[in-house]
């Protein structure tokens, strides 16, 4: 039975890989801001009878709203708004290879907000994995670490796993007092609201022509809506630990789609670095009890 929970763990991370491409050929055609305030009042819209159905109520209790949002500046606003200008000025293969750390920004985040302590594997997997992240964006050439000589694309995706780490604390508080679909419902609505302001004369869109649309509606309804109700139901039957481990398939599925949809190739830099990201996040979100387990059988 635990099989279909991890293939909808393993489609999830399909479609945020998917997310990643879809993103790019929409930055073409709108502002992030745009594409932030676009995407989410669709996925506002296709949430509430999910959160309607489920829940058989709309409004969260008071005392979760501030909480909530943070969510949505976090998770809605600062991460939608720093992955749309990464996808502007790099490409869908290092965007998705960095995503790869939201685990252990999450991880950081809890260290220093919520306290929570990293063990020595955690701390040799959160290096081995930065490591890769800095062979992508340095191309290899380790000079323009010294010089800081970076793509500022990539920076702005560490900046987007960064708020996602914050979002996903955030949310860890939050879910004592509403289920993961009404924080995302109530996080969509207060990042939309955040936003306007700043987007509500600054709204356009150029050449909304029926790909535009048809990408608008993968990233608003899979992505989003799909990809945060698979999500859930993985956390919720095999842990999150578990679950965790497929976001390792992020870098995989994202190169794939962007040599497809959009011809970007992999170099052997992206590739040495990616394997090394990804081995990485295994050591970080390995159980410490299935070390000392196969430690156990090895020692009989």
């Amino acid at each position: 039975m635990q099989q279909i929970y991890y293939f909808l763990l393993l489609l999830t991370s399909m479609l945020w890989a998917g997310n990643f491409v879809a993103g790019k050929f929409l930055v073409g055609h709108a502002s992030f801001l745009t594409l932030t305030s676009i995407r989410w009042f669709i996925a506002i819209l296709f949430l509430f009878p999910f959160v309607r159905f489920k829940e058989k109520q709309l409004l969260p209790p008071r005392k979760a709203l501030f909480l909530l949002f943070l969510m949505g500046v976090t998770g809605v606003d600062f991460f939608n708004i720093f992955m749309f200008l990464a996808l502007e000025r790099t490409s869908a293969d290092n965007v998705g290879l960095i995503s790869a750390l939201n685990p252990i920004a999450i991880a950081i985040a809890s260290f220093f907000i919520l306290k929570e302590k990293m063990s020595r594997r955690q701390i040799l997997g959160m290096t081995l994995s930065l490591l890769g992240v800095f062979i992508v964006i340095s191309e290899g050439e380790w000079q323009k670490l010294l010089r800081f000589h970076f793509n500022t694309g990539d920076l702005f995706m560490l900046a987007a796993v960064g708020s996602w780490g914050l979002y996903s604390v955030v949310g860890r508080k939050v879910m004592h007092q509403v289920s993961p679909l009404m924080s995302t419902l109530w996080a969509g609505i207060f990042g939309v609201l955040t936003l306007l302001p700043f987007n509500l004369f600054t709204f356009y869109v150029i050449d909304p022509n029926f790909s535009f649309w048809m990408a608008t509606a993968y990233v608003s309804i899979g992505a989003t809506v799909l990809g945060m109700v698979f999500w859930n139901i993985g956390v919720q039957k095999v842990g999150g630990t578990k679950s965790g481990m497929f976001l390792n398939f992020n870098p995989i599925f994202t190169a794939f789609f962007a040599y497809f949809f959009l011809g970007e190739h992999i170099t052997f830099v992206q590739l040495i670095g990616t394997v090394t990201v990804i081995i990485g996040v295994y050591i970080f979100t390995l159980r410490a009890n299935s070390i000392s387990k196969q430690a156990t059988l090895m020692n009989e």
